[in-house]
């Protein structure tokens, strides 16, 4: 029978008394989501992973999302211990899940199958002793293919499933998923062997509704359209319910059981559950056009000559797509009532502790790499092929322009330092290591790296790129780029619709993004626009300063170039002006060195040896910047003189959700209002411990006026339409003891207030937000700050 026991019963379908579906914006049924999972004791790590498999279902209309939940079919196994690796070769790796999540299972085998790829162009990795669901193999085959890679990938679980003939099930619902990299886009296969899912049962269960007509048999054999009876009893039936797909089931079966050492028989009991997923590089077969030819192929294919009737020839994965930008173009998602209930009670019972970060944001990150080694231990640890006939344990400088050849007609490795540079080598393989980018280019500053992005477009095309964004950046594509026949259009990048209206109204090549933005600390959701971008055929390029690869991946999410400020948290010190880039796909790669090189944009080999110095503890202090921060925002949240605190670890925050879905940290950057220019200027003139100066991510807290400082190049008239107002205060908080830090702000909001206002407004040790006793003192102030209000109006 089916496994029941799993889930608890219910009675037969009985029509709902509510509404059926009710719509839900995505960012709280995400952050719902989240608060579920964290109750069954899942890490931040772990709760990423899940929470972005599950809501990449979701959003797609698949039922491999939220009921898991809400079913329990991911509760945490009380026995779960470390993944471990069984076997190991060059090219394939068999993981003993040890009863941890089979989301969390299965994606470290796809890194690690990814990685054997990218080395050696074939990697082959199984999955056993997993006990809980690995999710929609979608989303996995599209995350290799991503990276240029053929995924196949197979999963088999319980016994849900008759072969053709059979009354009980002996199979999984067995997906398979199939990626296949194009010019155009991953193509991704995702389907099951059964006629319809387990989880589609119990969702059917959950509202109430019968199952369509044919997918399942009771315990008699008889078709039925009970899901109790499917669960209880019966079984689902293969999707032909044939001889053909049985057979398909089975050679899953045999693919995802005994091959890689999970459960052949009574797979329940012995939950043990196993999955193979294998990643395949084109060039192995010396296809380097392949993307291109597959991409001629699917055009064929969408081209063919279409039936009465039908509007459109659709490929795998186009419809799910589809279906989930329109959601997020809307902003809400339909779930069925009795489920978003149930998910809203479970997410009751979780309570985030007392001013912890926000979710995953402890700076832990899923493991990467070829040896699985979290992002600190990667910092201090780097992979390199340069080498070294010292072993000197700390890197080489190679402080020098020029290289000596063997003979006067052969070269050697490096010949003159703009073209390349060992020390620079080590930097930027360690960056491309971090980011899992096919390579890493170190240039002189942030905005020599942006340039170099710029030249990848032509006169005549466009570039996309968000209003609230630095104020360097844009200077240089409103009053350089332009220069060269360039259009450059500026969207709110939180308005999908509007963001997707830019792309797609003009010949648009490049999109350049920031999340989180700065000053305003929006965030941008970068999977979404790059699905956008990349259906236009535009490359995707994300500033990823304020998080640095600590705390956000921007290759993971989809885009194509990552642009990272080495001044600010790589170094720490304040010490040195650098930009880095890391880009997926060889020929992205060559384009960007050819510029790199051909204008000298690079980085010095002092400054890259600095910069390989402040990587070792970039994770060490942006996690200390990261937990002063939070205590700081939620100081300013309770301050009755500011007005909003931007900062995307505050539950207030409109992009709480989408920044946990897409970030491990909330990092150490924040800006308030406080509805009053010279009240700021006031608090950020009598600091003592924050320094007032531009840039961000040093050990020292920094703090400054963005409209007079970083983004005084923009006209104040722009930046007034763009909503940035000049009273805002931007801090970067650095690793001092965060009473000292908050006593500072005390103390400089007490004269701001005395001076402009009139009146103490000292609240550290009480708040008039939040109820504290704030006595006749707060009372007055109260009464100033409305006439205040009154003569801003």
């Amino acid at each position: 029978m089916v496994p029941s026991a799993l889930f608890g019963s219910k009675a037969a379908p009985t029509p709902p008394s509510e509404p059926a579906e009710v719509s839900v914006p995505v960012a709280e049924l995400t952050e719902a989501t989240r608060r579920g999972i964290k109750t069954f004791g899942y890490d931040d790590a772990e709760t990423k992973i899940l929470l972005d498999v599950m809501m990449y279902a979701q959003l797609r209309g698949n039922n491999q999302g939220i009921i898991k939940v809400t079913t329990k079919a991911i509760a945490r196994d009380p026995l779960a211990g470390a993944i471990t690796a069984e076997y190991a070769t060059m090219l394939s790796t068999c993981y003993n899940g040890n009863k941890n999540a089979g989301m969390v299972v299965l994606h470290k085998a796809m890194e690690t199958a990814v990685e054997k790829a990218r080395d050696h162009g074939f990697g082959i990795c199984g999955t056993n002793n997993t006990c809980t669901s690995t999710g929609a193999l979608g989303y996995y085959a599209e995350k290799v293919a991503a990276q240029g890679l053929i995924a196949l990938v197979f999963a088999v679980s319980p016994e849900f499933v008759a072969p053709n003939g059979a009354m009980e099930p002996i199979f999984g619902t067995n997906p398979i998923g199939v990626g296949i990299p194009t010019e155009n886009g991953p193509v991704v296969l995702d389907m099951a062997t059964s006629a319809y899912s387990f989880f589609g049962l119990l969702e059917a269960r959950t509202a109430g509704k019968k199952i369509p007509h044919g997918v399942a048999i009771d315990g008699n054999g008889d078709i039925t359209e009970d899901p109790n009876a499917a669960i209880e009893g019966g079984a689902i039936k293969t999707f032909d319910g044939g001889y053909k797909s049985s057979n398909l089931a089975l050679v899953v079966e045999l693919l995802a059981g005994p091959l890689v050492g999970a459960a052949i028989a009574d797979k329940m009991s012995e939950k043990n559950w196993g999955n193979l997923v294998i990643a395949i590089d084109p060039k192995l077969l010396g296809q380097a056009e392949f993307e291109k030819r597959a991409a001629a192929v699917t055009a064929r294919v969408k081209a063919a000559k279409k039936m009465p009737g039908v509007d459109e020839i659709l490929l795998p994965g186009e419809r799910g797509d589809a279906f989930a930008a329109e959601v997020k173009r809307n902003g809400c998602i339909n779930v069925e009532a009795n489920l978003w209930r149930d998910l809203q009670a479970l997410a009751a019972e979780y309570v985030s502790p007392a001013g912890a970060p926000p979710p995953a944001a402890a700076g832990k990150r899923t493991p990467g790499g070829a040896n699985g080694w979290g992002i600190a231990t990667r910092l201090v640890h780097p992979e390199s092929s340069v080498e070294d006939p010292f072993m000197a344990t700390a890197p080489p400088l190679y402080q020098t322009a020029t290289f000596a050849q063997p003979s006067a007609t052969t070269n050697g490795p490096y010949d003159y330092t703009r073209s390349g540079n060992p020390t620079r080598d080590l930097l930027e393989m360690q960056m491309a290591e971090l980011e899992g980018a096919t390579r890493g280019f170190a240039f002189s500053s942030g905005m020599s790296a942006l340039m170099t992005v710029t030249r990848l477009v032509r006169s005549g095309e466009r570039i996309v790129t968000g209003e609230d964004i630095y104020g360097g950046t844009s200077r240089l594509l409103g009053q350089v780029v332009p220069k060269v026949g360039i259009e450059v259009i500026n969207v709110d990048t939180n308005d999908l619709a509007a963001v997707k209206a830019a792309i797609d109204g003009g010949n648009t090549t490049m999109v350049m993004l920031e999340s989180p933005t700065n000053p305003r600390l929006q965030i941008t959701d970068i999977r979404a626009i790059s699905q956008m971008a990349h259906a236009k055929g535009a490359l995707v390029c994300v500033d990823n300063s304020i998080m640095a690869p600590v705390f956000q991946s921007p290759l993971d999410l989809g885009a194509d170039i990552s642009m990272t400020s080495a001044t600010k948290f790589i170094s720490g010190h304040s010490d040195l002006t650098g930009g880095i880039l890391t880009c997926r796909g060889e020929q992205l790669a060559k384009d960007i060195y050819f510029h790199q090189n051909a204008e000298g944009t690079l980085l010095g080999p002092f400054d890259c040896w600095l910069a390989l110095r402040g990587l070792k503890t970039m994770a060490l202090r942006m996690e200390k910047q990261q937990a002063n921060t939070m205590v700081i925002a939620r100081w300013l949240e309770a301050h009755p003189l500011v007005s909003k605190v931007n900062y995307p670890g505050l539950e207030s925050n409109v992009g709480y959700a989408l920044h946990a879905s897409q970030a491990s940290g909330a990092g150490s950057i924040l800006s308030f209002a406080t509805g009053n220019v010279e009240l700021s200027k006031i608090v950020v003139e009598e600091t003592k411990l924050f320094k007032i100066t531009v840039s961000f991510g040093n050990t020292s807290s920094l703090i400054s006026l963005p409209c007079f400082m970083s983004h005084a190049s923009i006209p104040p008239e722009i930046r007034a339409a763009r909503g940035l107002p000049d009273d805002l205060v931007r801090i970067s908080t650095g690793i001092e003891d965060v009473e000292d830090l908050i006593d500072d702000l005390d103390k400089a909001f007490v004269l701001a207030s005395n001076t402009v206002l009139g009146v103490d407004t000292g609240v550290k040790n009480g708040s008039a937000k939040n109820g504290a006793p704030g006595g006749a003192r707060e009372e007055e102030l109260l009464k100033r700050i409305a006439v205040l209000e009154a003569q801003l109006k």
